[in-house]
């Protein structure tokens, strides 16, 4: 059985996209995420997983979106991630993840990066489902609202710290 070619995302029009500054890359639907996770082998021993630095469980958020459960496989993603609508655009996954994948000993790597960015597209503006610790009442500040301080504070906060970022103004 021949291998499947990776599924292109959809990008803005380049008469429309000198008008805006709007993102090029338009995202996955439904049907090319599903499209594309089926060409996932879902390997007993994941090598993508170890080109993951966050150690993302890549092979099971995957086998989600293949059954169509795109709310538990965005879950899956921020057992270990609390960005990912920014890591599925801007984390250099050909380099990590995609570059560990089987498939890329052929050219054609599973687009972990867009799947993620799908998921997290598709949750974004619906209701989370935050789990947090009773609230111990203990300040802690984090300073700067980089993505490591954000991360600590979104971790810290689930863990009942009552969190105060602080970022200077430029």
């Amino acid at each position: 059985m021949p291998l499947k070619d990776r599924i292109h995302m959809p990008e803005q029009d380049p008469k429309l996209r000198i008008t805006n500054f709007d993102e090029v890359a338009l995202g996955y639907t439904e049907e090319q995420a599903l499209m594309e996770a089926s060409r996932c082998l879902q390997c007993p021993n994941p090598t993508c997983i170890q080109g993951c630095p966050v150690n993302i469980d890549i092979k099971a958020f995957i086998g989600l979106i293949q059954e169509g459960k795109f709310k538990e496989g965005y879950y899956k993603i921020k057992e270990k991630n609390n960005f990912p609508a920014m890591t599925g655009r801007v984390c250099p996954q050909e380099n990590q993840c995609e570059a560990s994948c089987v498939l890329a000993k052929m050219g054609k790597p599973i687009a972990i990066g867009r799947l993620e960015r799908f998921l997290a597209d598709h949750e974004m503006y619906k209701p989370q489902q935050i789990e947090t610790e009773k609230k111990n009442h203990i300040p802690v500040a984090c300073v700067g609202a980089g993505p490591a301080s954000l991360a600590a504070a979104a971790d810290l906060a689930k863990k009942g710290y009552e969190v105060h970022l602080f970022e200077a103004l430029h």
